[in-house]
Order: structure tokens, then sequence, then C-alpha cells
């Protein structure tokens, strides 16, 4: 069966990625084992629902890089986010029933990574940014969005070009995934790669020019909480 992670935890995979940069991902895991797939839908690493969309992903404990699973474990209940079904981190699980911390008995304690659930409904597949103070969120829960954002690149060999067009002149070339800031992007050319096709191109101040949005590593073709140019 050919299979995918959710929308919603990928977009929480690409913000840790653009704010902590240099996190190990040694622990990072979405489809699961042949010990979890022998539990069918009891386990949500499983592409049970969809069918095909795995609902869980983990992300790895780092301090040394900055990222907690504690702090975002936390954070992630204080956020109450309706796309939430359960966090387990530390020996501990909290659900959406109460938003409460309670003893977690598994066989995997969760102490080198943090074990996110998301609901198996559509809300899975909502795109849009985990509003978290650790990724730069409003911490008092306002809806305010930041008018450009951190994000990284992929491929190799990725031009920056002066405007949004392929005929532009070649100001930058990205050698390989490059952390940027966005400050806006705006519509251009149409980029058609790697299964990929659109027309949005991001303004990078630090190199001096746009980069197609299909060079942005994040599910969306527009980068959420970053202007028009």
């Amino acid at each position: 069966m050919s299979w995918r992670v959710a929308t919603s935890l990928e977009t929480l995979r690409h913000q840790l990625d653009a704010r902590f940069p240099g996190r190990s991902v040694a622990s990072d895991g979405s489809i699961g084992d042949a010990a979890h797939q022998a539990r069918g839908s009891a386990s949500d690493h499983n592409p049970w629902y969809g069918p095909g969309i795995v609902t869980a992903r983990d992300f790895t404990h780092d301090p040394a890089h900055g990222l907690d699973i504690q702090q975002l474990a936390d954070q992630l209940l204080d956020s109450r986010d309706p796309r939430i079904k359960y966090v387990i981190a530390n020996r501990r699980i909290a659900n959406r029933r109460d938003w409460q911390w309670a003893p977690y008995a598994g066989t995997n304690p969760h102490e080198k990574h943090v074990h996110l659930s998301v609901v198996a409904d559509p809300q899975c597949d909502d795109a849009g940014d985990w509003k978290l103070p650790l990724l730069g969120a409003p911490s008092d829960g306002g809806n305010t969005t930041p008018a450009g954002g951190d994000f990284i690149t992929w491929g190799t060999g990725v031009n920056v070009r002066a405007q949004p067009r392929l005929d532009a002149p070649v100001v930058g070339l990205l050698r390989g995934p490059t952390p940027v800031t966005v400050s806006c992007q705006t519509r251009g050319d149409m980029v058609d790669t790697a299964g990929h096709r659109n027309d949005a191109w991001s303004y990078v101040p630090a190199l001096g020019g746009y980069v197609s949005n299909i060079f942005i590593d994040h599910p969306a073709s527009w980068l959420p909480g970053v202007d028009p140019c």
C-alpha cells in the first residue's frame, strides 16, 4: 500500500527543521516497523486512515541543538490545537479529552523522542502552522503571523534569480539544503520539477534574489505567514 504522513505533521516537522536546523533526527519516525504494523489501527504509526495516511510522528530529543521534547510536548498541550489526538513524552501521556498528563505504561518510555498523534479526520491534513512559543509564535495564543519566515530549502544546484523568472540572471546557487529567511512571496514563472508544479517564488534578502517555492521544504505551495511582495 502506498502511504504518506498527515500534512499537519509534516508542517510541524518543517517548522522544527527551520527553527532548529542542526537538530538530530536519530529518533524521528513516521510509518511503524513490523511490530507496529502487526497492531493495525491500534497504532497511529500505521497508514490505516484515509486509507494510506499515517497520523503519528516522532521528534527527537536534542537539547544540545535547542529541541527539548518536554518543552515541545508541554507547548503542544497548552496550544489546545484541534488537530491533536494525544502526546507522549518522558513516560507520560496526555490527550484532547482533558489536556492533562497521566502516567504512560507502554514498553517505550518515549524519553528519546516525543510522539504526536493527530486526529483521524480531515483536520489531520490542515497545513496551517503550529502556534508554539518555541517556534516563534505569539505566546498569548493570538492569530498574529509574521511578515516572513524561516525555512529550509531542498535539492542541489538550486538557482537564486534576480527576478521570479526562469530567464532572470542567476545571483546565487544553493549547493544543498540551506536555511533561508523569506521576506515575501510572489507569483512568477511556472516551475515544474520533481513531480511538483507551481508559480510561487520567495524573496530571500540575504541571497539578494528569488527562489522557486518548489525548492522550499514545506508541504504548501504558498508559504504560511509570508506576505506577498
